[in-house]
Order: C-alpha cells, then sequence, then structure tokens
C-alpha cells in the first residue's frame, strides 16, 4: 500500500513538473513541446469546436471563459477558506501549540484576501483615447521597444510603453499584462493594485501554511508520533514510525486540513516567485511586456552580432560595414503580441516572419532608459505619473485647446509633442 502511494505521489510530482515547464517555464519560441501543448493544440482545439458549434455559441463561450479565471478563484479561495473555519479553526481551539488569537487573525487575514482581489478586479489600467492622450503621454519614445506611429486598432498616436489589449479591447498606458484571474489588464493606473493583491496573496499562503503547521506538528509530538508503532490495516504487521508514515496518518485523519495545507504550500512557492519576478522588474522599471521583448531582442541581437562577426571572419564584409549602430535593424523583427500572467499569448515565436536583412554590425546592446533607479522606479509604481500634477495640468490644457494633435500631425510621425522624463 506504501509502496503504490509512492509511485502515486511519484507519479503526480513528474507529470506536475512536466506541466509546469512546458506550460509554464519553457519558452514557445525554442521549445518545440511548449509551441506544440501551448498553441498547436489550443489552436486546434478551438477550430475544432467552432466548426462543430459554430461562431455564435462559440461568442457565448468565451464570454463565460473571460470570467472563468475569476470563477475557478473564487472556488479555490473559498473553499479553502470554508475548510479553515469548519475544520481549522475547531482544530487550533483544541491544540496547546498554537494561539486560540490566530483564529481573529485569519479573519482579519480573509478580509484583507477578498478585498486585495476585489480592488483589483474594479480598479482601471488607464484607458488612452484622443481626449486621454495627454493625461499619459509621459515617456519618451526608446526607437527600440517602441517607436512614434500610430496604433493599428484604434488608429491614434502609439504612446511609448503602451500597448492595445485585445481582451479588455482598451488601449492601456504602461501596459504590463492581462491577468485572467482579476479579468483586468494591468496598466499605469491599477498595477501598484496589482502587486497589493499579489502580496497579500504571498503573505495569506505562507501565513496559512505555518498556523495548519503548527496544528499538525502540535499534533505529532502530543501524541508522541516519533516514537509510536502502526499497524498495517492489511497484513497486521507492526510498522515502526517514519516520516512518510506520520504524513499518512496525518493525512487520512485531518484529510481536509492537510489537502489545504498541500495547497497554500505549493502556492506559497509559485506566488513568491512570481512575486519577486515582479518586484525585479518593478525595480529596473519594466514591464512584463517590456521584459519579454527585451529577452526576444536579446536574442535576435546575438543572432545578428554572430552574423555579422561569421561574415567578417569570412571576409564577405570588411570590418567598416555598417558603422554605427543599426539595432534598428533587429527591433523590426519584434512583434507585439498578447502578453498573460506567464509571458507572451502565442502559439509560435515572438518574432514575427523575419526579414533578411544585408549582415551589417547591429551595434552595442543599448538599455533601458525607462531606467530611474530603485528608489525612483518604485516610486513611480506608488505614485503613477498620470495623477501627479504635470499631467493634470497638461490634461486640462488639453481641454482648453492648448494641448492636442491635428490628424495631420498624428500621420506625421516626426512630430514629437513629449516632455521629457523628469526625475522626482
Amino acid at each position: 500500500m506504501i509502496s503504490s502511494l509512492v509511485l502515486q505521489l511519484g507519479a503526480f510530482t513528474v507529470f506536475f513538473a512536466i506541466c509546469t515547464y512546458v506550460c509554464i517555464v519553457a519558452d514557445p519560441d525554442e521549445s518545440p513541446a511548449a509551441r506544440f501543448f501551448v498553441g498547436t493544440i489550443p489552436s486546434l482545439i478551438y477550430s475544432g469546436v467552432e466548426h462543430l458549434f459554430g461562431k455564435r455559441i462559440i461568442s457565448k463561450i468565451e464570454k463565460f471563459l473571460d470570467r472563468s479565471l475569476q470563477i475557478a478563484y473564487l472556488i479555490v479561495v473559498l473553499g479553502s477558506w470554508s475548510i479553515v473555519f469548519a475544520y481549522g479553526y475547531p482544530a487550533i481551539k483544541k491544540s496547546r501549540y498554537i494561539s486560540t488569537n490566530h483564529q481573529y487573525a485569519g479573519y482579519i487575514v480573509f478580509i484583507m484576501c477578498m478585498s486585495s482581489w476585489h480592488y483589483a478586479c474594479q480598479k482601471s489600467p488607464g484607458h488612452i483615447t484622443n481626449r486621454t492622450l495627454p493625461l499619459f503621454d509621459h515617456y519618451q519614445y526608446d526607437n527600440l521597444l517602441y517607436t512614434n506611429r500610430l496604433c493599428p486598432t484604434t488608429k491614434i498616436r502609439k504612446l511609448a510603453r503602451s500597448k492595445y489589449d485585445r481582451f479588455s479591447k482598451k488601449h492601456v498606458p504602461r501596459f504590463d499584462h492581462f491577468c485572467g484571474w482579476l479579468n483586468q489588464a494591468i496598466g499605469e493606473q491599477n498595477y501598484r493594485w496589482f502587486l497589493l493583491f499579489l502580496m497579500v496573496h504571498v503573505f495569506m499562503c505562507f501565513y496559512g501554511s505555518w498556523a495548519v503547521g503548527r496544528v499538525l506538528y502540535g499534533e505529532v509530538l502530543e501524541k508522541n508520533l516519533l516514537n509510536a508503532t502502526f499497524f498495517n490495516a492489511v497484513t497486521g504487521a507492526e510498522v515502526k514510525a517514519d516520516y512518510f508514515i506520520i504524513f499518512h496518518y496525518l493525512f487520512m485523519k485531518y484529510f481536509q486540513i492537510c489537502g489545504v495545507f498541500i495547497l497554500m504550500s505549493v502556492m506559497s512557492v509559485v506566488l513568491g516567485v512570481f512575486l519577486m519576478f515582479h518586484l525585479y522588474i518593478t525595480s529596473r522599471n519594466m514591464t512584463t511586456n517590456e521584459f519579454f521583448k527585451w529577452q526576444s531582442f536579446r536574442r535576435l541581437h546575438r543572432k545578428e552580432k554572430y552574423k555579422f562577426e561569421k561574415a567578417q571572419a569570412e571576409g564577405k564584409i570588411s570590418s567598416d560595414n555598417g558603422i554605427g549602430s543599426k539595432v534598428e535593424s533587429v527591433s523590426k523583427q519584434l512583434s507585439d503580441v498578447d502578453i498573460g500572467c506567464t509571458g507572451p499569448m502565442v502559439a509560435g515565436p515572438v518574432q514575427e516572419g523575419i526579414q533578411e536583412y544585408e549582415t551589417i554590425d547591429p551595434g552595442l546592446l543599448p538599455g533601458n532608459i525607462y531606467d530611474n533607479g530603485i528608489i525612483l522606479n518604485f516610486y513611480e509604481i506608488i505614485f503613477p505619473l498620470s495623477y501627479r500634477g504635470e499631467a493634470i495640468e497638461r490634461f486640462n490644457l488639453s481641454l482648453n485647446g492648448g494641448y492636442g494633435e491635428s490628424n495631420d500631425e498624428q500621420n506625421d510621425h516626426v512630430h514629437d509633442h513629449r516632455p521629457k522624463p523628469k526625475s522626482i
């Protein structure tokens, strides 16, 4: 029985690890397996269902699926808290190894959890329109990830760091990603609330894991399980206690609590890593969208550099060929794709169909012009630029006709109304 349980746990662990790697960690651009499972299979399923039921039914299904992750969140979180209230609290009351004050703390954490989720769902990322464009016009174009051009969807100037989000059908300033758990695009005005939501849930999982762990640990000490003798229910043979047998005993006796304990322990690690990633990109003043664009750009830059050095070594080009920075030829190969919590939501490579450029030196790898240092970068998130006096004054000025762009100016990509970034 024990060997069978070990085999099942081992198989589940391997399956979970493979799914995590293929669906989350692996880059679909480089991994055929990731591209097959993340892109090809969903596309085939979608095409088959559309062919079977028609576009009208598919449209209704899509509307439901838009909120499916929110529904899943409520089922998992409220279900877990229901188990904690129904089974965990009585266990805390009986245990001598954890204070009953944690029952009251649990209510506070529950309120924080649901409030942060609800607030993050409701807060808008900000929407760029012809009217609000001056309010969000803060950043210079780096002529690498962002160039001065029209948005092909909204037909207004595409501000630096902005992106049209096809899920919310809005043009979002400082676009980060679309979060299915919130059914909300994350951008300039709500990124701070997304970070708060993430921090609260990381704290909730760590705190919950510790509290339930104390209850279970108290059971081990109180009954001296480390020195106990167990009996095999099938053979009747005596079995000396070890960690696995004790875990099996606790899991069978406190099935609901142990299930929540395992879930919170796993999510503590997953959400903790996710939070660390967002704190890292915030410290560098990058968005999730920009982080993956930089990855693609570095990969393309290395490829172009290798081609140039190889051609140079073979004597096909002179050493002064393509003098000057040619990063534009590399940046033109980057595509603007949908970004979810775990990165680009595409079936194929992040790059668009790559054109054959002449072999030139792409130059030095440029830096991130939006990085103002850790303190100012975090300040920019906590106090978004569009809420500051300069942006509001610029917006009010536009309402009085003192700021704006004519259609001719929008179509002429030479005009630049953007203010230079200012330090705080």
